[in-house]
């Protein structure tokens, strides 16, 4: 059954839906969104944010081993996520991590709840889901900015500047691919692209949060 966005509407079962961390634009958006707290706070703040989130990253890949529910890795992706999400925030606590950061932690919840709901009823490629689902990992950003001395505040702004730029631009790239002629290569070359486009708007994300104080 297609949807009315034009993806095949998938029902959400354990191990038949899409890997998360073989998506190479998840993973990209994580990792410039961690490198983002950091870098907006830096100093002696950037090792905490670091490893807070790398703590984030342990999350996500824990939270990703459902997809391999009955396959053989399921435990040991499932047992690295949560070695990662255990020790990486502790690290971070004996290295002077503001406690703050678990905040948005808990706000990630939220819009991981929503994807997973959007996903259900609509299709995990619906927009819905899509944006959900960046807004989730882009929650990484203010969680290791707070973990690095950042208040909520600022650490909400840095959410606002990242969430919306990332969402689009996975919108962007999900109606580019409802075209025809797409190849492996092709989207390679276009994963590319899209990663400069983030990597580019985090740098002047960083750079605004520091021209504000």
């Amino acid at each position: 059954m297609n949807d009315k966005h034009g993806s095949t509407h998938k029902r959400w079962v354990p191990g038949r839906i899409p890997d998360p961390a073989q998506a190479h634009g998840a993973w990209v958006y994580l990792i410039v969104s961690i490198l983002a707290g950091a870098l907006s706070v830096g100093g002696r703040g950037f090792l905490p944010a670091l490893l807070s989130g790398i703590g984030f990253a342990g999350v996500f890949l824990a939270a990703s081993s459902l997809a391999l529910l009955r396959k053989p890795r399921f435990w040991r992706r499932l047992l690295t996520g949560v070695l990662l999400a255990t020790l990486a925030p502790l690290l971070a606590l004996e290295v002077g991590a503001d406690p703050a950061f678990f905040v948005f932690g808990l706000v990630a919840v939220l819009p991981a709840a929503l994807s997973g709901y959007f996903a259900e009823r609509q299709g995990f490629r619906s927009p819905a889901a899509l944006a959900f689902a960046v807004t989730a990992l882009v929650v990484a950003a203010p969680s290791s900015a707070c973990a690095g001395g950042a208040s909520i505040q600022r650490g909400l702004l840095l959410l606002a500047l990242l969430a919306p730029f990332f969402a689009w631009r996975t919108f962007v790239l999900r109606k580019a691919m409802t075209g025809p002629g797409w190849t492996r290569a092709r989207l390679r070359r276009r994963g590319l692209v899209e990663s400069g486009y983030a990597v580019g708007w985090t740098a002047l994300s960083v750079a605004v949060m520091h021209a504000i104080g």
